[in-house]
């Protein structure tokens, strides 16, 4: 019973997120989609184990562990994909909204001043221009036909958008509605009071310029160039071990504080493993915080891991090229 009621929110929760999103797909579909994209691209990671599977002494057991491991990533990538789509659709419909707001609430002041009712005012302010939220008003507007009060067809409206500009300024109309006074000058304010709010976010937005360009420029630009240059020297020590005769030498253990061992510290493939993680790593968080810094929050940063991914890996490949080239004369 607990099970199958927590199914039922679960269920509730991404139908109102898929519906905040306008993404016309049902549940079903979106895990049909979600669990073929999920088996193809774990079939993907395997490969990268290829090579650790060569060495194990039983295949087969290596084989499914391998297989439930890059199952369990794909799945965590999947999961991540559909989240980011979501959320990534949800922010661009707000910022929609907010950039017509301000507009839209002066043609309801002026419709206000001509002496219309609210509800006559803000559906005629509607302008094809406005795009999603001219929808948003028609669906208000059909609601308080239907018999729904306004002021609760205004909340339902806010709460579909993450946007506090928006909640706030639908609450400070509702407030307006309850105490009775004069209308067309406090929508005229909000609307003003929108305005200003979002040339302070641009201003806000320009003046932490610098720390974006130092963060991007860290995590795109030095971050891979340094790599580069590690896998380098690790590839020319591996070099250089490799022609020492470690047993000639070991007699020279006595006189000289020094150890040879046959055996390398780490191998030049597994670093370059290494490396793709932490650009993985460094591009979530470099793209989170420069999100955080210009936008004020962090699911903005979605959109921009992609970017900061594929060019860092790029640029690490073009270093890595570049350094061989650069190295390749020197005669160990």
């Amino acid at each position: 019973m607990i099970k199958s009621n927590l199914l039922i929110k679960v269920k509730e929760s991404i139908e109102s997120e898929l519906t905040r999103a306008d993404l016309k797909i049902s549940i079903k579909k979106l895990t049909i989609q979600g669990s073929l994209a999920t088996f193809i691209l774990s079939f993907i990671i395997i490969l990268f184990f290829r090579n650790n599977l060569k060495l194990a002494s039983n295949f087969t057991i290596a084989l499914i562990q391998y297989y439930f491991i890059s199952l369990l990533i794909a799945l965590i990538i999947v999961i991540f994909f559909i989240y980011s789509r979501i959320t990534l659709k949800k922010i661009k419909r707000k910022k929609e909204i907010e950039n017509v707001l301000s507009d839209y609430l002066q043609l309801v002041a002026t419709n206000l001043n001509a002496g219309m009712p609210i509800d006559q005012a803000m559906w005629y302010a509607v302008r094809e221009r406005y795009g999603i939220l001219a929808q948003e008003v028609e669906i208000v507007a059909r609601k308080v036909a239907g018999g729904i009060d306004l002021e609760q067809a205004l909340l339902e409206f806010a709460d579909k958008y993450d946007s506090e500009l928006l909640k706030r300024s639908m609450i400070l109309l509702i407030e307006g509605l309850r105490s009775g006074g004069e209308l067309s000058s406090l929508v005229d304010k909000i609307s003003w009071n929108v305005k200003e709010t979002q040339i302070l976010e641009k201003e806000i937005s320009a003046e932490v310029t610098t720390y974006v360009i130092f963060i991007t420029a860290a995590a795109i630009f030095i971050a891979p160039f340094l790599y580069a240059l590690s896998h380098r020297i690790i590839i020319i020590m591996a070099d250089i071990l490799s022609k020492i005769d470690v047993e000639s030498l070991a007699g020279l253990s006595s006189n000289v504080p020094l150890k040879f061992s046959g055996g390398n510290i780490i191998s030049p493939s597994d670093f370059k493993t290494f490396i793709f993680i932490n650009l993985g790593i460094g591009s979530v968080f470099a793209s989170m915080i420069v999100s955080l810094i210009r936008k004020g929050n962090i699911k903005s940063g979605l959109r921009l891991i992609p970017v900061f991914l594929i060019t860092s890996i790029v640029l690490f490949l073009l270093a890595s090229i570049i350094l061989t080239n650069v190295f390749k004369g020197i005669v160990l």
